[in-house]
């Protein structure tokens, strides 16, 4: 499929309030996004799970392999649940990976970050935004933050997503633990 192709299938979904069902290079599933906008490098949706959506999604389109409207009974059960009225378009800048982290470090989010050839991944909090590079601050699957942060090139980069279950989960309970620790520091002062 040829990149203006599929950025007019996107692009008329978008219109269409409509869901799309894309094949990436790296994966042999499917996804399936709300797209929120598109330009010629990146597609920005919302992921689409069992009639919920799943917070944002930023992909490369040069990763695309083929995108289609899913025409069926899912698109109408999505619009009698009211799925589709939680479909909103976030303020960031798709430009280039600097500007959409940019927006994103803005936001204060945890993002998950995938490079999903060598299947790496990460998820906490944007440090400084560079050029070609992200400076990361990660947490491991204990819940403890890495000290030493990482650097993380864009070209290294597959997917970013943020506002998902998985991450937000993650933002409560670690944010509650924080508050946890400071009430403990106060008291004991």
């Amino acid at each position: 499929m040829k990149k203006e192709e599929k950025i007019a299938v996107i692009s008329n979904a978008i219109l269409s309030v409509d869901i799309c069902r894309c094949y990436f290079q790296y994966d042999q599933n499917y996804f399936y996004y709300y797209p929120n906008a598109v330009n010629e490098r990146f597609l920005l949706g919302q992921e689409e799970d069992d009639f919920l959506l799943d917070g944002y999604c930023i992909r490369r389109i040069s990763h695309l392999k083929k995108v289609e409207v899913k025409d069926d009974k899912c698109n109408a059960i999505n619009r009698f649940l009211g799925v589709t009225d939680g479909i909103a378009m976030p303020e960031v800048d798709i430009t280039s990976w600097q500007t959409i982290f940019e927006s994103l470090s803005q936001m204060a989010v945890y993002i998950e970050i995938e490079n999903a050839f060598n299947g790496q991944f990460a998820i906490g909090k944007i440090i400084k935004v560079f050029s070609n590079r992200l400076y990361f601050s990660p947490f491991g699957s204990d819940g403890v933050w890495d000290a030493d942060g990482l650097e993380i090139r864009y070209a290294q980069i597959t997917s970013v997503k943020w506002g998902t279950r998985y991450a937000e989960s993650w933002r409560r309970f670690l944010e509650a633990a924080s508050d946890d620790a400071d009430k403990n520091r106060t008291s004991v002062s």
